[in-house]
């Protein structure tokens, strides 16, 4: 066992034995079940893409374009700066405990056992909405390529195989999730192409400093209000670390490909948007945000620009449903663990494809009845709420692992930087619809009435929360 855990780059002193004794007693709460260790650092970031989907920035081009005042490339940056804080807290949190989980089991290990099921409650949101959005859209999408099938039936079309491949295991889902995201980043660089060809070729100029500064239209507030919208494209990146457990490289190297996915990311989107805010010239032609992209395609490429990328948001879609399923079927499966959910459920992991099938079923079971039954505005600001209050939670546990437990005393790395983190995180949270902050909330406070429940009438929840207190103690 300490021989495995070298590996993982940890932090020195009491830090190694308060990870060894995390790790030991997630390894006999599994019951002897263990997850497949197969995956490559490549095939994290190839997973974090297909998460945050190279092609997001087409989708949302006319909202941020006209929210940031043509000023999109500047929040796309800010967004990326934003969000780096936060990477680099889960960057430090993997490699001290690097377990499923994510948020969940960071916050349970590094503030306590109750605060973790909190964090992990509200990140299950961002995971379990998220399915649902991405099945909504690629659905509604398709249904506008072929009407004869209804919404729904798309929906089920989507939502079968992909739990299919999900529970047949991380190698076959790392295949089709890297054929997916090859698509993407293919319609992106058919778009750069098309697009540069055109402003080459006309009357445009390719360097031009207005698409990302024009004096005349800048505001501050209106970039930082783009950036607010940007965030809702970095949610992702984080559930990287929820396949901790099924890489051969250690947690250092998982934080590096959290970092790399972002940059990679950020250059599709800021290339993307570029290019779209010259060829659209002014923020106030927009007249539709929803086709705003689509206008532009039809501008450089014709239809069958227009109906690949069509075809490739769909496979976007495909992409995050995938990502997002396995990432929230392995949230389950720390907190099934910890029986803070029941175990017996939530903690099964198949013998054969050595995948928690009944986590990945019951994900797709909420995904295709919310994706039938649910409002899109209300689903993307709670999985803003649910994504940003978990990255809160993970930078105060930066700042409580590092700073204060284990005197870890550069200020710079696990406080100032965390800090940072987290009080952009919560800023962008409360600017989200109050509609959205109330459904959250209500969320979180079913949360914790189920908690409160649980911790009052069952046995193994007292012995649990006594036991792991007393380690702490020790």
């Amino acid at each position: 066992m300490e021989g495995k855990l070298q590996n993982y780059n940890m932090p020195m002193g009491v830090g190694i034995i308060e990870t060894q004794k995390s790790i030991e007693n997630i390894q006999i709460l599994s019951d002897g079940q263990s997850l497949k260790r197969s995956l490559k650092m490549r095939d994290l970031v190839i997973f974090g893409l297909g998460f945050m989907a190279p092609v997001a920035a087409m989708s949302m081009f006319g909202i941020i374009t006209l929210v940031s005042q043509g000023h999109s490339v500047l929040s796309y940056v800010l967004g990326f700066v934003a969000m780096l804080f936060t990477a680099y807290s889960f960057g430090k949190m993997v490699e001290a405990y690097p377990v499923a989980g994510s948020t969940y089991t960071y916050a349970h290990k590094a503030l306590h056992p109750n605060i973790g099921f909190i964090a992990g409650w509200g990140m299950l949101l961002d995971y379990l909405l998220i399915p649902m959005l991405t099945f909504l859209i690629s659905a509604s999408f398709a249904n506008a390529l072929v009407p004869s099938i209804p919404v729904w039936g798309w929906v089920l079309i989507f939502a079968i195989p992909i739990a299919f491949v999900n529970i047949i295991g991380i190698d076959i889902a790392t295949k089709l999730n890297s054929v997916l995201v090859l698509l993407m980043i293919i319609a992106v660089i058919a778009f750069v192409v098309c697009a540069s060809h055109y402003i080459i070729m006309g009357d445009l100029t390719l360097i031009n400093y207005k698409a990302i500064y024009d004096s005349e239209s800048f505001s501050i507030g209106a970039v930082i209000g783009g950036a607010a919208i940007v965030i809702v494209a970095y949610l992702g990146f984080d559930a990287i670390t929820t396949l901790a457990e099924e890489t051969n490289v250690g947690g250092n190297k998982i934080g590096l490909a959290i970092l790399f996915t972002c940059v990679i990311q950020t250059v599709f989107y800021v290339s993307v948007t570029y290019l779209a805010v010259i060829l659209l010239g002014n923020y106030l032609a927009i007249d539709n945000p929803d086709t705003a992209f689509f206008n532009v395609l039809e501008t450089i490429g014709g239809g069958f620009l227009q109906t690949y990328i069509t075809l490739t948001i769909i496979a976007s879609g495909i992409a995050s449903a995938l990502a997002s399923q396995s990432a929230s079927s392995r949230l389950l499966l720390g907190m099934g663990r910890d029986n803070v959910i029941p175990q017996k459920f939530f903690s099964y992991i198949h013998p054969k494809y050595k995948t928690p099938i009944n986590n990945i079923l019951l994900m797709s079971i909420i995904g295709i009845i919310g994706a039938v039954s649910l409002n899109l505005q209300i689903v993307s600001d709670l999985v803003a709420f649910g994504g940003l209050l978990g990255f809160a939670f993970v930078n105060i546990c930066v700042m409580n692992h590092y700073y204060l437990k284990n005197k870890q005393k550069n200020i710079v790395k696990y406080l100032i930087i965390p800090l940072i983190g987290m009080s952009v995180c919560l800023y962008i949270l409360w600017g989200l619809s109050t509609a959205g902050k109330m459904v959250g909330f209500i969320w979180m406070g079913i949360g914790v009435c189920y908690l409160a429940i649980r911790s009052m009438y069952s046995k193994e929840s007292k012995k649990l929360l006594t036991d792991i207190e007393g380690q702490n103690i020790s």
